[in-house]
């Protein structure tokens, strides 16, 4: 079956990994930030986005937008970095799956292991990625018409300055195989 697929994230990094790869194997790739920008930090923005992708006939969403980790003391965060992260990473996940609840039949919510495990200075980061986990928890076990992919990952390359990761194309190719094959999640622990 192919998609109509829509990836937040998807310009640089593992949203456009992903992208190339969907798209390769025949399915067709909306990319939030092509021709509009859609800010997810913005619920104004996040609603457009979703008519636009109603339009389109969106029927599997990626979530992989997201604001890393600043790595910081808790009192070093300003309260519009907060504000951010948790809209980023947890709410705009949330509006979109609700508004595209009707069309969709698929999700792949990219997440981290920090949802699974604590780390230090990783608060605000940890309680979005924890939230969204908590939030894909309970709606698989809610609904029985969208099926959900969960991937917590450790560190990526996608670039040449990211050492200490893992090889994009390994992470593209088990993303696109735990979906083919229908799993409901996935760890991915380069650490290992």
């Amino acid at each position: 079956m192919k998609y109509n697929v829509l990836i937040t994230g998807a310009n640089s990094g593992l949203g456009k990994s992903l992208a190339i790869k969907f798209k390769s194997k025949g399915h067709y790739i909306f990319h939030h930030l092509g021709h509009k920008h859609f800010d997810l930090s913005n619920i104004d923005d996040i609603k457009l986005l979703i008519d636009e992708a109603k339009l389109l006939n969106i029927d599997l969403l990626i979530n992989n937008a997201a604001i890393l980790c600043p790595n910081i003391d808790f009192s070093d965060y300003d309260k519009n970095t907060i504000v951010k992260i948790i809209n980023v990473n947890l709410l705009a996940p949330i509006l979109l799956i609700n508004g595209l609840s009707e069309q969709l039949k698929n999700v792949i919510n990219i997440n981290s292991v920090v949802a699974l495990e604590t780390k230090k200075n990783r608060m605000v980061y940890a309680a979005s990625k924890s939230g969204l986990m908590g939030f894909s928890e309970s709606l698989k076990i809610s609904n029985d018409k969208i099926k959900i992919l969960d991937v917590y990952s450790t560190n990526i390359k996608t670039n040449g300055l990211t050492s200490n990761a893992m090889e994009i194309d390994f992470v593209v190719n088990s993303i696109y195989d735990a979906f083919i094959n229908k799993q409901e999640k996935i760890i991915l622990d380069g650490r290992i």
